[in-house]
């Protein structure tokens, strides 16, 4: 397709164009850059200034501390925040057109960016994009606010949960009325329906939002999080995080923003057995795509977390890995149930929770990758998408 028809569409919805067109082995697709307007209520924590390594390693080591208070309260203040924020996406369409009027929009978790989604490593197995594809579904991929190429406002006060869940509404919103579509070019017309995908922090966000905005959402995939006593029990101590500005490489950011170091990586994505779950070029990747996560977010996610769905009629399928260590302590295996998902959302049309084994938290990231991806495919065409 003609570029200069590409950057007038999305000229005409507010983005710019950040590169070329892209071909996929079973798509499409074109990244690019696009202002969103966003507000939330957010709020200041006490959080320690972090400015280097030693403050960075002592947050982490406070964050565990049993003393330390929680959630709440923490606040010392609330307020409203609004503002305009570049948010740096990326939108697919598949050669086929089985399923071209259903959009996904995948949101990632904290410690990567959308980038998570759509591995270059060995794509054909590791690449949730290409499945998508492949499956025949279109596909939108963004980086948080704070990740990859979006902007990287302050890590207290601006970076946090609900202005996060209002950014998903409005690309959400933006794909319903066709705006974002337009990235690659008037012929794709607005999707009948949306499918919203999260991993971790994203699944936060996905949950968070069919349970807030319930009719904005078709069907779900939540992987990497259910809502247990489980849930970040281990800590912040194994990431063996690090000041992301000083780090090697160092990171474009300020204070606040704390990354991982490579053996964080393992200990939180990389599980099972070691000699057939991953390799190490599966880990080296992993470590090479990571992105700093700011602490406000951090602070502020216990607001997302829980929510119940009760007016979210959609299906929703939760996809956990069997040695997640971060969502349930290193064995996923019975700490929740089909019985007690449907709890949380008694409207919706289908509920189903599956383990995908001898996995860890970054599920595209080892071996049997893609059979955790068919089943969820599997369980979309079977309710209707």
């Amino acid at each position: 397709m003609n570029r200069n028809i590409i950057a007038a569409a999305l000229l005409f919805a507010g983005a710019t164009v950040a590169g070329t067109l892209s071909t996929h082995r079973y798509g499409t697709c074109q990244q690019f850059d696009i202002p969103i307007t966003a507000s939330a209520q957010n709020s200041v924590f006490n959080l320690p200034k972090i400015n280097d390594d030693i403050t960075a390693r002592s947050w982490a080591i406070k964050e565990d501390t049993r003393s330390t208070p929680r959630g709440a309260e923490r606040i010392t203040k609330n307020f409203t925040i609004s503002g305009t924020y570049n948010i740096h996406a990326q939108l697919c369409q598949p050669h086929t057109r089985r399923a071209s009027d259903i959009l996904q929009i995948a949101t990632h978790g904290g410690h990567y960016d959308s980038r998570y989604w759509d591995a270059e490593l060995d794509p054909d197995k590791h690449s949730w994009v290409e499945a998508a594809l492949k499956a025949g579904y279109p596909i939108l991929t963004y980086d948080r606010l704070g990740a990859g190429k979006s902007d990287h406002p302050d890590a207290y006060d601006v970076v946090q949960a609900g202005l996060e869940l209002d950014i998903l509404r409005q690309l959400t919103v933006m794909a319903r009325n066709g705006a974002l579509q337009s990235a690659t070019g008037p012929s794709h017309d607005s999707p009948s329906r949306i499918i919203h995908v999260g991993h971790s922090f994203g699944s936060f966000l996905t949950s968070a939002f069919i349970a807030t905005y319930p009719d904005l959402s078709d069907a779900a995939i939540i992987t990497g999080y259910v809502a247990t006593q489980y849930l970040g029990a281990v800590g912040y101590s194994p990431w063996s995080v690090q000041y992301a500005a000083t780090a090697d490489p160092p990171f474009d950011r300020g204070p606040g923003y704390v990354l991982c170091q490579k053996s964080g990586i393992q200990n939180i994505f990389f599980a099972g057995d070691p000699h057939t779950a991953f390799t190490k070029e599966m880990l080296d990747y992993g470590d090479a795509i990571k992105q700093p996560v700011p602490v406000g977010e951090l602070a502020s996610g216990y607001k997302l977390v829980g929510l119940p769905g009760l007016n979210y009629t959609g299906p929703i399928h939760f996809m956990l890995a069997e040695f997640d260590f971060f969502i349930c302590g290193g064995d996923c295996k019975g700490v929740t149930n089909r019985t007690a998902l449907q709890g949380i959302y008694p409207k919706a049309s289908a509920v189903e929770l599956d383990i995908q084994p001898n996995t860890g938290h970054a599920f595209p990231l080892h071996n049997n990758a893609t059979a955790g991806f068919e089943v969820s495919f599997d369980f979309l065409r079977r309710n209707g998408f």
